[in-house]
């Protein structure tokens, strides 16, 4: 598997609905903090999911959890892609409590009227998007099997994930992590640096960076409470580790993206 690659764009943002038409679409393998769903009007779509690969044809459809790895070699094929927020389907995630979902083609040629208004409707209408969004979620739920999570260097990955996803801010170690889902030390290293191509730390504070640029854009606390918000315990480590990643420090970055 070649090394990921974390999107950025698709975090940290509240009703975010962004529904895109791909006539040949080639993708690796990367991972987002939003659901995706992709649904295929012509042709043949080849999806790798957690290292498991699937064909679509005319009509199926597949729905990407959050922190699912996946990549895309759709180059023969016409199909609609969205990646939207969560926060439209929350009950869709308490139904799934901690089990995973195995991600199959579902195909919705009877629920055609419904793919084409959920790709094509209004989207400043967060209610309407919400609506439709559940509706679709509730197909999925009646049509996909939920397991206890085995296994995988995909699956590991995501739980990883998710972990740190809801631990950021405090002081994270290899150690904790290891400690809390079971798995020997050495191997969780090894697995994640060969997904990831860096290791375990270097990883979180990369993580803790794309969150502060995003807050860095989007939000007018100062940098320092910035800093702290995203689990920095000294303006002088997020300056270092800012420019390590960025190669501008925050207030660098923070002027730069007003110019532009």
């Amino acid at each position: 598997m070649n090394h990921l690659f974390y999107q950025t764009e698709n975090f940290g943002k509240s009703y975010d609905f962004r529904p895109k038409l791909h006539e040949g679409f080639v993708i690796g393998a990367h991972i987002h903090e939003f659901s995706e769903i992709i649904y295929v009007l012509s042709g043949d779509a080849e999806i790798v999911i957690n290292g498991k690969t699937l064909h679509l044809k005319d009509d199926d459809f597949v729905f990407i959890p959050p922190n699912y790895i996946h990549q895309y070699k759709i180059d023969k094929a016409k199909v609609y892609c969205a990646v939207f927020s969560n926060d439209y389907i929350p009950l869709f995630f308490n139904s799934i409590g901690d089990r995973h979902l195995n991600v199959e083609p579902i195909n919705v040629a009877k629920h055609r009227d419904l793919l084409e208004k959920i790709f094509t409707h209004d989207s400043s209408s967060k209610m309407l998007t919400s609506g439709y969004l559940n509706i679709l979620c509730d197909i999925v739920l009646k049509n996909s099997e939920l397991s206890p999570s085995v296994l995988s260097d995909g699956i590991l990955y995501q739980k990883v994930i998710n972990y740190i996803f809801k631990h950021f801010t405090e002081d994270i170690t290899l150690k904790d992590v290891s400690q809390k889902f079971g798995y020997n030390e050495k191997y969780l290293s090894a697995t994640l640096h060969k997904l990831t191509g860096i290791n375990f730390r270097k990883f979180i504070s990369l993580y803790r960076v794309l969150r502060a640029k995003e807050l860095l854009l989007n939000s007018k606390e100062d940098i320092s409470s910035i800093a702290m918000s995203c689990g920095f315990s000294a303006i002088n480590t997020f300056n270092r580790t800012f420019k390590e990643f960025t190669g501008l420090t925050p207030t660098e970055f923070k002027k730069q993206s007003k110019i532009n």
